[in-house]
């Protein structure tokens, strides 16, 4: 570390090395003088002897110091205070780059926390996700006897868990509060390989049905209960039932990975409890569960999927009529199940933000040409002192490595704020996005692209200055100096305006597709609505209890002012698939392996009128529809179009398999058509859905849902009350309009049309700033040959028209280039993008006009100075 001491006390080291240089040469002036000379004359001999101090000084030095070190931090300083000179330029380029590699970084950024970034659990790498695989190709859920089979037939698994949501109001612990939980089976921190922080897991014991065990969230252990570590052992209450905390978990633990916050875990005994009726663990045909495996050691994912459906295909013989349809499995990795289908889009909004550095890079390979081709006497007067051609190209790359650096420091400061609205703007439709963060990993990648972007842009003044004719520059004008086409700058200009088109073209599609599911009717009408959920304890749950619960709060709901009517439903529209439940139709009846299924709910009579559903065929449910009535159901125009075709459906008849208490279903007579309120993604299809009135099927529990004509968040207070009223233990909890609901359902598509929306115009305006570049220096080195033109006679719009048409050309050979790959850009970008409101070559078409108009505006100023050059100014410097 000596050389590191030294390089830091150069002043002392060459005070040093001087004054032992005038030791030296004092002394043989002392022996000069001794010898009769005069000191003057004793002087110059003695400087003649020693030789070239300055020549010593150097030598001496090098013994001292790292040598190449030495220079770099000298290429450095030299670097700076060019830098320092041209402001403008330095501005210009820590501008650019900045916003390539602050786009780069923060879409990095969340391509780590995503897709590359192993899930928080040791040997992550061994857990795998386990769901059916129905006879269509799809994946489908476990029931509870299809789970335990799997869990004790199979031998490739150290264990399988199950989990599905739940929620439960806690109370006792301050103000009731409703707490999204999970339930699973005994061994899910076993199989995780996770200790709580405090107590323990479950035991087996706890799956059976009485048991109430609860592990805690250490953010609930926290906030709650104060992080008391004598709760372990206590009893707590959740749905005003004593529940004994057996555990916390660790900081940070979050299972399932998501981006819900799971604040508890208990066992499958909760399901296990029925107090009227068959358990839903004993429901074969009820199919609501996710299961997580850890493969044991030396079994691949591929062969626990034989294994599995080997199972799977015993089970459907076994059990023809519900696991008929599910007669394999899907086996994949874990951490695929949680990216799940956003890896592609990301992976392709990366590659545009790659597309985004490269036109920056160009960008920035343009302003060092034209600043290599400003100092070009510069660096031809120190060649001519002995600088080598290696030296000015290192010189080069240690000046761009400084406008990297700079570039990369403002880069993570854009990073930083566009994270924080790519977080607000994807919602929940990107898993594990609220873990990306400028850490050390992304900063490592921010340092790399700093490296990498620096041999980029300087590849090009660097090969100018190794190949440049360097004496030339000294014995020429500064104007002759740089006369003629530079066909480097050029080609970087094409290159830039064909990746400005890919970009806008795929942008262009997103765009497209957003605006059609912007426009396409979501099948109801969300504004002036507001939904919420109230957790009610076990004894209004059972039997018809709550009915008396809702149409009380539903009265007093109506009576509010400013509220025009007010309903409840299990299922709101586009909260994705809840229930699908199989039918059988009374015209074709089929064996019940062969029963169609699809989604079902329940709901109050007026729940089509508040949320604005359009009658289309029949009658709507009435208060006369109670469980004394005929059983009736009505549909949606969905269901009608896939299971009666062409045909009057009110007074067609099914047998859906669910019933109040699981009597006996029994055929119902469909009374109604409306119109399909699309339960998934405005960009799917509408789902087939049946409705239940929810007197007919009085299952807990679902969500209230308000029409006002004021602020639908306005009416929360209010309704907080008139719960409070009804039961002041009564949490009210998922309060949120409509419209947010409306607007979660399309924050996918929203999020990726912005993100390469804005890449798409960072990429425009580097290319205009890159052609206005080109254009201009092209003017200022052909002054002398544009005012000869003007003094032979060419009038001010064959000027404009030559600029111009230079311009052109630029343009016109991007344009050809960009049109290939926007073609093939656009294919990757389909893969992504809703169905597009405009066809794709009238998106491509337009792209090239927004090209053409953006090139026209940068072409026109340069153009313009041409033709506005004063013939006797410019000839005037020959």
């Amino acid at each position: 570390m000596s050389w590191i001491r030294n390089l830091l006390s150069r002043r002392r080291i060459d005070r040093d090395i001087a004054d032992e240089i005038q030791a030296h040469l004092d002394e043989k002036v002392d022996s000069l003088v001794a010898q009769g000379l005069s000191r003057e004359r004793a002087l110059l001999a003695a400087r003649r002897e020693f030789g070239n101090v300055a020549h010593y000084q150097e030598r001496g030095r090098d013994v001292w110091r790292w040598r190449p070190v030495e220079e770099f931090f000298a290429d450095l300083r030299f670097a700076l205070r060019q830098l320092r000179k041209a402001p403008a330029f330095t501005l210009a380029g820590v501008l650019t780059l900045a916003l390539g590699i602050g786009a780069n970084t923060a879409v990095f950024s969340v391509v780590d926390a995503v897709i590359l970034r192993p899930l928080p659990f040791p040997d992550s790498d061994r857990l795998v996700s386990v769901q059916s695989r129905a006879r269509n190709g799809r994946a489908d859920s476990l029931s509870y006897p299809t789970f335990f089979d799997f869990r004790g037939r199979n031998r490739v698994f150290e264990h399988l868990v199950c989990f599905r949501d739940t929620e439960m109001g806690l109370s006792g612990a301050g103000a009731p509060v409703e707490l999204s939980g999970q339930i699973v089976s005994w061994d899910l921190f076993a199989a995780l390989r996770v200790r709580p922080a405090a107590g323990r897991g479950f035991l087996p014991e706890e799956e059976k049905s009485g048991q109430r065990g609860v592990v805690l969230s250490h953010r609930l252990w926290a906030e709650r209960f104060s992080a008391d570590p004598s709760i372990v052992g206590r009893s707590i209450d959740l749905d005003r039932q004593p529940y004994t905390v057996v555990g916390v978990a660790p900081r940070g633990f979050n299972f399932p990975i998501g981006s819900r916050t799971v604040q508890f875990w208990t066992t499958l005994a909760v399901d296990a409890a029925s107090a009227t009726g068959t358990p839903i663990t004993e429901q074969r045909g009820a199919r609501l569960l996710d299961a997580v495996a850890r493969l044991k050691p030396g079994i691949s994912p591929g062969r626990a999927k034989a294994a599995m459906d080997a199972i799977a295909a015993a089970l459907a013989r076994q059990y023809p009529d519900e696991n008929k349809n599910v007669p394999a499995t899907v086996v994949v990795p874990e951490i695929e199940a949680v990216v799940g289908d956003t890896r592609p889009p990301i992976l392709i909004l990366l590659g545009a933000v790659g597309l985004v550095l490269l036109v920056a890079c160009a960008n920035m390979a343009n302003l060092l040409l034209a600043r290599t081709a400003e100092r070009q006497r510069e660096f031809a007067l120190r060649s001519a002192i002995g600088a080598g051609g290696g030296r000015l190209v290192r010189q080069l790359l240690v000046e761009g490595l400084t406008l990297s650096a700079a570039g990369a420091a403002a880069g993570i400061l854009v990073a930083a704020g566009c994270l924080r609205a790519a977080a607000r703007l994807a919602a929940d439709s990107i898993p594990r996005i609220e873990q990306a963060a400028i850490d050390g990993r992304v900063l490592v990648f921010s340092v790399g692209l700093a490296f990498a972007t620096t041999v980029l842009f300087s590849l090009a003044p660097a090969y100018r200055i190794a190949r440049a004719r360097l004496i030339a520059p000294l014995k020429q004008s500064s104007a002759g100096a740089v006369a003629g086409k530079d066909r480097l700058r050029n080609a970087l200009v094409v290159f830039q305006i064909a990746l400005g088109l890919v970009l806008l073209s795929g942008a262009g599609l997103l765009a497209s597709g957003f605006l059609h599911l912007m426009r396409r009717d979501p099948g109801f009408q969300p504004r002036g609505l507001v939904s919420f959920s109230v957790s009610l304890p076990q004894a209004l749950q059972r039997g018809t209890k709550h009915l008396d619960f809702d149409n009380r709060l539903l009265d007093r709901l109506a009576s509010l002012p400013g509220v025009a009517s007010a309903a409840t439903t299990s299922t709101l529209p586009l909260a994705g698939h809840q229930m699908t439940i199989s039918f059988n139709v009374e015209e074709r009846p089929s064996a019940p392996s062969e029963h169609p299924a699809c989604e079902m709910a329940f709901v109050s009579p007026e729940y089509f009128q508040t949320v604005g559903i359009r009658l289309l065929e029949g009658r709507l449910f009435t208060e006369a529809d109670d469980g004394q009535s005929p059983p009736v159901l009505v549909v949606n125009r969905a269901f009608a179009d896939k299971f009666f075709p062409g045909e009057r459906v009110p007074g067609k008849r099914i047998e859906p398999g669910a019933a109040a208490n699981h009597t006996r279903m029994g055929m119902r007579e469909i009374v109604g058509v409306v119109g399909n309120a699309r339960q998934d993604s405005l960009g799917a299809a509408p789902d087939p859905i049946y409705y239940y009135v929810a007197k007919q099927l009085p299952w807990c529990c679902g969500s209230y849902v308000v029409r006002t004509s004021g602020s639908p968040l306005a009416l929360e207070s209010s309704v907080r009350s008139v719960v409070a009223s009804l039961d002041s233990g009564a949490p009210v909890y998922g309060v949120r309009t409509l419209d947010d609901v409306l607007s979660a359902g399309i924050a996918g598509p929203r999020f990726h049309a912005l993100l390469l929306g804005a890449f798409a115009l960072i990429a425009l305006a580097l290319t205009a700033v890159g052609l206005y570049g080109v254009l201009t220096y092209s003017v200022l080195t052909r002054t002398r040959e544009i005012g000869i033109r003007v003094a032979m006679g060419a009038r001010r719009g064959d000027v404009l028209r030559m600029i111009l048409k230079e311009a052109g050309v630029l343009v016109g050979a991007g344009v050809a280039i960009g049109v290939a790959g926007a073609r093939a850009g656009n294919r990757l970008a389909a893969d992504i993008a809703p169905a597009a409101a405009i066809p794709q070559p009238a998106l491509l078409f337009l792209a090239c006009g927004v090209i053409l108009a953006a090139a026209a505006l940068a072409a026109w100023f340069p153009a313009r100075r041409a033709a506005s050059v004063d013939p006797m100014t410019a000839l005037r410097g020959e």
